[in-house]
């Protein structure tokens, strides 16, 4: 730890007089919040810098440092405290129970408790191949409650396991990149883009996030090729190492990713992402005999689209769909798991410090409710999510971000998601606050 420590104090330093280049893309965000005539807003409250058209500067070339840091803490009303496995008194095996909490909410999980959600460093050269050939490069380092989803944990090798109790430690990013004018090719780790709400805090609206997160990976590693076909339409496709895995990749996983990006008009955007390929090593992994998942391959494939609607200079509108199919076979033995879902978001500019936002999510499962085992909810059911949110963005490095949230959810087998398995609904409060240097 004290070497993570060094280390975090060593880029704040850095960072101090670091002019930010920055590009949605590289936070694996579909497409940038249009910058309207109030001060743009939709990119200072996002805190995305080089979004559109804000932050400007460069260090060394297009050089950059930067990051952030968010907390919060949230509440539901069944008071459903924290569980945690292994020795509760020994830090070092104090692992949070997946059912305790505040349940299946993906990036603010621990009840009651203060957190640190994400302490976010990067450093990139940013890649500017339009007049001819030039090369860029990025890493970003996470550390908080947020940083196990983005660990390498489907092969369980790399940055795996960097942590104890809550708190984790990943390299959420870590490649290198070639381009000449239309052409450019990425290898190493990188965000996969196939959701709206990405992981990093500073390219999210609400608190929490929504169940579109679960279903798909946000994170790969391997080398893609992405062509700008025109002003308004790009592909991106390349070969991944499976489902968060790493270059390590000790099952043999594999899979394709791949984007179409088409900017309809200046006001609308269309993205489909698509990932599909195979898993062998179900039955080697550590978590076999937690999961009951002793399976010789498994198959995958998920799709997303994402349609966002700037609705003139105070509205934005989004809706996302997904769609994911996963198919476990070891011999003549099959089991098939399959998710999809439609997640909607409505956000209002009321001056340029404030903005209100409203998503309501759709979630149908079956074979498995995320990562509990098939017997907790075999038959599946629907999720339904309900959330109202605030920006307060008094200036352009500091946002507060309260909200209020109801899940419910109907299971027809009658497994209950929420407040460690006895609930069917829930009603959640709570904020986070997020600090950019």
């Amino acid at each position: 730890m004290s070497r993570i420590a060094a280390m975090v104090a060593m880029m704040l330093l850095l960072s101090a007089n670091v002019a930010f280049s920055q590009s949605c893309q590289d936070y694996g965000i579909s497409a940038c919040h249009p910058c309207d005539s109030t001060g743009n807003l939709f990119c200072t409250r996002s805190l995305v810098p080089g979004c559109g058209c804000c932050g400007k500067g460069s260090l060394w070339d297009k050089m950059a440092i930067y990051g952030w840091v968010q907390a919060g803490v949230s509440f539901n009303d069944h008071g459903c405290r924290n569980l945690y496995t292994g020795a509760p008194n020994a830090p070092c095996s104090r692992q949070l129970d997946m059912l305790s909490g505040n349940s299946y909410l993906l990036m603010s999980k621990e009840q009651s408790d203060f957190s640190v959600y994400q302490t976010w460093l990067g450093v990139k050269k940013e890649l500017d191949a339009k007049h001819g050939l030039d090369w860029g490069f990025q890493m970003d380092t996470l550390f908080g409650t947020d940083a196990k989803f983005a660990q390498c944990f489907g092969d369980q090798t790399f940055d795996y396991g960097w942590g104890t109790g809550d708190y984790d430690t990943s390299i959420v990013q870590a490649f290198g990149e070639v381009g000449y004018r239309n052409l450019k090719f990425r290898a190493g780790k990188f965000a996969t883009g196939m959701t709206h709400e990405a992981l990093p805090a500073v390219a999210t609206f609400f608190n929490t996030i929504s169940y579109t997160c679960y279903n798909l990976p946000l994170t790969a590693t391997g080398v893609t090729a992405e062509y700008q076909a025109g002003q308004r339409l790009s592909f991106s496709g390349g070969w991944t190492a499976g489902y968060h895995n790493s270059f390590s990749n000790r099952f043999n996983d594999g899979g394709f990713l791949g984007r179409a990006r088409w900017s309809v008009t200046d006001n609308v955007n269309l993205t489909y992402n698509v990932y599909a390929g195979k898993s062998y090593g179900f039955d080697k992994r550590a978590d076999a005999d937690r999961f009951g998942r002793n399976y010789g391959s498994a198959s995958h494939a998920a799709h997303s689209l994402i349609c966002e609607v700037n609705l003139g200079k105070k509205w934005l509108y989004m809706i996302e769909g997904v769609f994911a199919d996963n198919n476990y076979r070891d011999g003549r033995a099959h089991w098939r798991s399959y998710c999809g879902g439609v997640n909607q978001h409505l956000i209002h500019t009321l001056n340029k410090a404030w903005a209100v936002g409203l998503r309501g999510e759709w979630s149908n499962n079956h074979g498995t409710l995320f990562d509990i085992p098939p017997v907790s909810g075999g038959e599946g059911g629907d999720l339904y999510a309900l959330s109202l949110g605030a920006n307060w963005t008094p200036n352009t490095w500091f946002v507060l971000r309260p909200e209020i949230r109801y899940d419910w959810s109907d299971y027809h087998s009658g497994f209950r998601p929420f407040a460690n398995g006895t609930q069917a609904n829930q009603l959640t409060a709570g904020g986070s606050f997020i600090v950019k240097f």
